[in-house]
């Protein structure tokens, strides 16, 4: 299975690069990392707060 798009490596990488320097001079500024880390994630805010594992009951119930 091929992407439908070809990816530019260099410019993904040199757009990482950028991020991570404004994340770091936001961190210097005095930024709180949990804030960073709530942006940079990709699962939203509470999202496993209340998740099920679906065989849970059938590994238990061994």
């Amino acid at each position: 299975m091929e992407p439908s798009e070809k990816i530019n490596r260099e410019s993904r990488d040199a757009e990482k690069r950028a991020s991570r320097r404004v994340d770091a001079e936001r961190l210097a500024a005095g930024e709180d990392p949990t804030v960073l880390q709530r942006e940079n994630s990709i699962f939203p805010e509470g999202f496993f707060k209340n998740a099920r594992i679906s065989n849970l009951k059938k590994a238990i119930g061994r």
